[in-house]
């Protein structure tokens, strides 16, 4: 006796089939609904200072199909400027919420962090904050130190400093007094350190030739007071002296008395070198390279003529004369 299957069983498959293909039970193809987003209140583009924690935590919020989800883990990092986070990882609250405290680097300037959920669209989410300096902490010589010029007159280079917090981040409206203290002279009473921290002043030294000092001091700081030394030399005699600049002597052709001694003075040529080459006959000592402002270079000519001299570094495109008689 045969048995008939009823066509409603022989369809049951293919039923089956299309439930599976409408979704169903199943996940829908384009994943699993989780999805992770900033927070409203989120923590992100916080400006703190350097090495200390931010005043907000930072913040995501975890959904599926829109629902908050509770009890999914987020993983933290930081990625840029240092600093740490209060774990590497932390799990969401009822309201979906995943939160986590982050302590800035120690560097001044932008630092980036991020939350990542494992399978979730959006992920990783990046958050960024601003560091800036913290309170000034130390006080430290930045430039123009040990410089030679002549007496009653302006170094070359200024006296600088620059006022850090406790990471060595530049402090700017920091006041610094300036004060000579040995070989007479002035320097600029106060200057107040720019957004990079570092602070001016000019020195007119005094009338002694040799050693000279001057001080920096800000309340407070660590390193402070900082001293500054400076040797004056004597004034070249009218008529005898030459600026040394880039790519030029001025003047070009100096006449002399014989005796006189002629001073070179290097001013405003940074980095670049030059020297003062004697060529030709009659001839002369020539000087070494030199870089930088305040250098000097000295000759006694005793004997008259016209002697010729070039820059070693840039040959006769930097030339000059003296002429002694």
């Amino acid at each position: 006796m045969s048995t008939r299957i009823p066509n409603a069983w022989l369809s049951m498959p293919l039923m089956l089939a299309a439930l599976s293909a409408c979704g169903g039970e199943t996940d829908p193809p384009d994943g699993n609904g989780l999805a992770v987003a900033k927070a409203a209140a989120s923590g992100d583009a916080q400006t703190g200072a350097a090495g200390a924690a931010l005043a907000n935590p930072l913040a995501v919020v975890v959904t599926r199909d829109g629902a908050p989800q509770q009890g999914v883990a987020v993983s933290w990092s930081v990625l840029s400027g240092g600093g740490t986070l209060g774990g590497a990882s932390s799990t969401t609250d009822a309201q979906g919420i995943g939160t986590m405290t982050w302590t800035l680097g120690q560097a001044a300037g932008s630092q980036t962090a991020r939350a990542t959920v494992a399978g979730a669209s959006g992920s990783p989410v990046g958050f960024s904050a601003t560091a800036t300096a913290g309170p000034a902490a130390a006080l430290a010589a930045a430039g123009g130190n040990n410089q030679s010029g002549a007496i009653n007159a302006v170094l070359a280079d200024p006296l600088e400093v620059r006022v850090t917090d406790a990471f060595g981040n530049g402090v700017g409206g920091v006041t610094v007094a300036w004060e000579v203290t040995s070989g007479g002279g002035t320097v600029a009473p106060t200057s107040v350190s720019a957004a990079d921290g570092n602070a001016i002043a000019a020195w007119t030294l005094g009338p002694t030739i040799g050693a000279q000092s001057a001080e920096a001091s800000a309340a407070g700081l660590a390193g402070s007071p900082v001293a500054f030394t400076a040797t004056g030399t004597a004034q070249p005699a009218p008529g005898t002296g030459v600026t040394v600049g880039n790519n030029f002597f001025q003047p070009t052709t100096l006449t002399v008395d014989d005796g006189s001694t002629v001073v070179w003075t290097w001013a405003n040529t940074g980095v670049i070198s030059h020297s003062v080459e004697s060529v030709g006959n009659p001839s002369f000592t020539s000087s070494a390279i030199l870089s930088g402002a305040g250098q000097t270079y000295s000759v006694t000519f005793d004997t008259p003529g016209t002697y010729n001299y070039q820059c070693e570094v840039h040959g006769a495109a930097m030339s000059g004369t003296i002429v002694v008689q």
